[in-house]
């Protein structure tokens, strides 16, 4: 289905533009006048909205555009807020939103006041259309992501329970296209990883620095940190990368796909997805996909103004990204059968929460591969796995699946986007517009369904 008319493509342009002036940094948030911007933007159109703030200045928006109520609705997700960004380290200033070299410039641009703008404009377009769809179309945009989500959506699943009502919801994290071979294949992200987070203490006597010894709380943190090697901790494929790569591999040869299949079950993970086509590059991207992984991002002993002191204690904050399946007690163990009997592993403030994956055996996947094969001159969607972690770990606990999907076409060749929470963040335009005419098409044609 195409946008009713050309005007939408110009104004979703302009809405990034606008959202991205205004500053959600989180810290502090300030996520209500983002949401104020939008209540104004689709409240003429006849789309229900509310604004609620979780906390002074923390706003969250709900939109609903009334469908028939034949079908549970579905739900769009994005956050509002974006992390700092220090002008000196930008070519343009963050938040001027300005357009240079076929680029939107600004913060927020690729996450994810993109998917909010472009999935605004396609609620005014399917507005526009005066007619009712089947179902509802729910805009989520909320607050505080960037930390965790709990004056976000965490927040508004609790004071508005109807959002899990929905069928399914859409939301950032996936949409990228891969190249292997000649064929284009788009990511859904139907999982994400989990995290992890531990903190490693050695201890020992002090002393006076002239009398170096092997048992040092410095040497002792250091030889367990080197044992985690490249903080590749334990690999296994998960059921969501399990088919993207069976579909990757079968697009070539049922030999493909059979060799890729044997490799994966014998654990030869490198191995599975160079037979499946993927280079060098694509490979090292791909790789955390497959691993509970670890790393090192902060060491704390002794203290500068006493250099010549001993520490009895040195410790080292580790980030771990596990697998959905992973448990705590799991990832934890292996961390310290990893690092031996000379550092203390444990949880660090509770910093745990488990990787997720949704079915993707539904009428929303079907739909998304029918949009990009239609448009796309036969690619194909896959599921994917996020590396990271998005809202999606608020809901799909609940019962409700979550699907990242904010389609981009590859780049120009020769020309680069930096992406989220990058200096110089940006998105280029065409893809902008893509976004806008693929998630419109996907949203009419799964809200016309039953």
């Amino acid at each position: 289905m195409e946008l009713p008319n050309a005007g939408f493509r110009q104004q979703v342009v302009g809405v990034l533009r606008d959202l991205v002036r205004i500053d959600t940094t989180n810290p502090p948030g300030n996520e209500i006048e983002a949401a104020r911007y939008l209540a104004g933007l689709l409240a003429p159109a006849g789309i229900k909205t509310s604004l609620l703030e979780s906390a002074p200045g923390r706003g969250n928006l709900v939109a609903r555009l009334r469908g028939s109520g034949e079908g549970k609705p579905l739900m769009l997700m994005g956050h509002l807020d974006v992390v700092p960004a220090n002008p000196s380290e930008w070519r343009y200033p963050p938040f001027a939103a300005e357009i240079r070299d076929g680029f939107i410039w600004g913060r927020g641009t690729t996450d994810t006041k993109n998917l909010i703008a472009a999935c605004a404009v396609a609620m005014l377009a399917l507005a526009s259309l005066k007619r009712p769809l089947k179902r509802d179309v729910i805009l989520a945009a909320t607050a505080d992501e960037e930390r965790g989500g709990e004056l976000g959506i965490g927040w508004l699943i609790r004071q508005r329970p109807e959002l899990l009502g929905a069928a399914c919801a859409l939301n950032e994290g996936g949409g990228g296209a891969v190249k292997i071979g000649d064929r284009l294949f788009y990511t859904c992200q139907s999982a994400e990883k989990g995290l992890c987070r531990t903190v490693w203490t050695a201890r020992a006597k002090g002393g006076h620095a002239s009398h170096p010894r092997q048992d040092l709380s410095t040497f002792k943190l250091a030889r367990a940190l080197g044992r985690l090697g490249d903080g590749y901790v334990a690999g296994r494929t998960i059921s969501t990368m399990r088919t993207a790569l069976r579909l990757i591999a079968s697009s070539q040869s049922s030999q493909t796909a059979e060799q890729v299949e044997r490799l994966l079950d014998q654990g030869r993970i490198e191995e599975a997805l160079k037979a499946a086509g993927f280079d060098e590059k694509g490979i090292e991207n791909s790789r955390p996909l497959f691993y509970d992984t670890a790393s090192p991002t902060g060491l704390r002993a002794g203290d500068p103004t006493s250099i010549n002191v001993i520490p009895v204690t040195a410790m080292a904050y580790v980030d771990g990204r596990i697998l959905p399946g992973q448990t705590r007690e799991g990832f934890v163990e292996s961390l310290r059968r990893c690092a031996g009997d000379e550092v203390e592993v444990e949880v660090y403030q509770g910093q745990y929460a488990p990787g997720l994956e949704s079915s993707v055996d539904t009428p929303i996947f079907q739909t998304m591969s029918q949009v990009i094969a239609e448009r796309c001159d036969g690619a194909a969607v896959v599921p994917w796995q996020c590396a990271g972690a998005t809202d999606a770990r608020h809901l799909i606990p609940l019962g409700v699946p979550v699907y990242g999907f904010v389609p981009e076409k590859p780049l120009p060749e020769g020309v680069e986007e930096a992406g989220a929470h990058a200096d110089n963040e940006r998105l280029w335009l065409d893809n902008l517009v893509f976004s806008l005419e693929v998630l419109y098409d996907v949203i009419y044609r799964f809200c016309t369904q039953p």
